[in-house]
């Protein structure tokens, strides 16, 4: 524990304290209002391009969506915050933001595996609008805010951890409803893995198995991230407020 002199007088301790809680819950509602800002115009300039419903093909497009509708229930929780001075600790919209969180960070990662020399094809994110912001900035955004400003709810016990690969489940409900409903046509399918129509289901199953595995990590890299950076600010706030 640190040394409270080092610090000042408890109210001191505690002016800070409320002052620096009260700037990360203002950082957090302007990330989260960007987002959805970000999110929504993003997705309507693909639409100018793509059609419905085939633009919900692509993992990047509903994790926008996905991470976009995390964002603006935040944007209502933080308002709430602030304006009530109270932390809500609904643990269900902290498991939003993680498994935004973590799709986010599957994006990312995919995004910049793709750059590498050895792909002969490399993901284009920066000649449109819509791909540099879903694959690159709400992306940053996103993780970075999750593990600086979020406030955290603990140590995640092993089967907590599943709650941050909701957005796979997401993802799978909407890319085999489109699938097994042909309104995707097979040659629109983004993954070769995915089309459990023609090729063997044990492949699609492995896959999504692999994802949910991968996800599965992030989400307890990423919750340990919020919580070790959330309890550093707690440790030192009565020494360097």
């Amino acid at each position: 524990m640190p040394d409270r002199r080092e610090g000042g007088s408890l109210d001191e301790i505690m002016e800070r304290f409320h002052r620096r809680y009260r700037w990360k819950k203002l950082s957090n509602l302007c990330v989260s209002v960007l987002i959805v800002l970000l999110g929504v115009s993003s997705f309507c300039y693909g639409l100018g391009i793509e059609s419905m419903p085939t633009i919900f093909r692509y993992m990047t497009v509903d994790g926008t969506v996905f991470t976009t509708a995390g964002a603006a229930v935040f944007v209502a929780v933080n308002l709430v915050e602030l304006t009530r001075r109270t932390e809500l600790t609904w643990v269900p919209v902290y498991y939003i933001r993680l498994s935004s969180a973590v799709a986010e960070s599957v994006i990312f990662i995919v995004v910049m595996f793709s750059q590498l020399p050895f792909f002969s094809e490399h993901l284009p994110v920066c000649d449109r609008y819509d791909s540099f912001v879903m694959h690159v900035l709400i992306p940053v955004l996103g993780i970075t805010t999750f593990i600086i400003n979020d406030s955290p709810i603990g140590r995640l016990k092993p089967g907590k951890r599943w709650h941050g690969t909701w957005f796979v489940t997401f993802y799978a409900v909407i890319i085999f409803t489109l699938i097994g409903t042909q309104s995707l046509p097979a040659e629109l399918i983004p993954y070769f893995f995915l089309d459990f129509r023609h090729n063997w289901w044990g492949i699609t199953a492995f896959a999504f198995a692999f994802v949910y595995g991968c996800a599965y990590l992030m989400g307890w890299a990423l919750s340990e991230g919020n919580r070790r950076v959330s309890w550093q600010w707690f440790r030192d706030i009565a020494r360097h407020g």
